[in-house]
């Protein structure tokens, strides 16, 4: 009988056979959603990202879910949530996660540039604001690095065998400088949930990590600023009530940043 083992907002993970899990996703999502993240997935793995193997996508009692390797460990929330002495470590292991995925040429992934542009024109933002998003992100370089797109504590797990990258549904070829604002992002003004493991913990000490993250990485916050505005408004579309006043905030105090 398969058993939970962590879930978030798009789905549950459950043990499968011996040394497999799978990702059900919840019932909203259908087919479409699960091939088209296992097909990113396995994209990754065949780049030499450090992510668990798919090896099937199928339908178990009615809904649908992609088969994997187990890669055993802990979420990174919860390695922070029990080491708060090693939340810089943590930071690192982060930083060096990012590294090593963008330090590979993305092959046929999609388009950074593509998804950040139909996210901006497909949000509730008035046009005029569409369109000072736009030409700022038709300003900025493209890239060819291999971007996860939402990489941030829940979804990396940290292990013996090492530290793994998982839920890459977003994974694009593109900008790192891109990649890197977008976890930014998420670490500074992401609506935690309740029951986030690590939550209070996590939310005293976010700019701490988020420091220790970027001087690893070796990142220039001032390019990141730069990237800030159009990650916000492709958050934007995640629809979440709770955030939408601060994005909008950054987003409009964002486009007023230059090189």
């Amino acid at each position: 009988m398969p058993t939970r083992i962590g879930q978030g907002r798009e789905a549950e993970v459950l043990t499968w056979a011996d040394g497999y899990v799978i990702k059900l996703f919840w019932p909203e999502y259908g087919q479409a959603d699960a091939l088209h993240e296992a097909q990113l997935a396995q994209q990754a793995w065949l780049l030499g990202a450090p992510v668990p193997r798919v090896v099937d996508v199928l339908r178990y009692e009615g809904r649908w879910g992609i088969v994997m390797e187990w890669a055993k460990g802990v979420p990174m929330s919860e390695f922070i949530r029990d080491n708060p002495s090693l939340l810089h470590q943590a930071a690192h292991m982060l930083a060096d996660l990012h590294l090593r995925l963008h330090a590979r040429p993305a092959g046929q992934m999609p388009s950074q540039r593509l998804y950040l542009a139909q996210r901006i024109e497909t949000s509730w933002l008035p046009r005029p604001l569409q369109q000072a998003l736009l030409e700022r992100l038709a300003q900025l370089p493209d890239g060819s690095a291999l971007c996860h797109g939402d990489l941030h504590p829940e979804n990396v797990l940290v292990g013996r065998q090492g530290v793994y990258a998982v839920d890459w549904p977003l994974a694009t070829r593109g900008n790192p400088l891109a990649d890197l604002a977008r976890t930014a992002l998420l670490l500074l003004y992401s609506e935690l949930p309740i029951d986030w493991p690590g939550r209070r913990t996590f939310l005293s000490l976010r700019q701490i990590f988020l420091q220790a993250y970027l001087e690893r990485y070796q990142a220039d916050w001032r390019e990141l600023q730069l990237w800030m505005p159009i990650v916000a408004a492709a958050r934007l579309r995640d629809h979440i009530p709770e955030e939408e006043a601060r994005l909008i905030d950054l987003i409009v105090q964002g486009l007023k940043t230059t090189d």
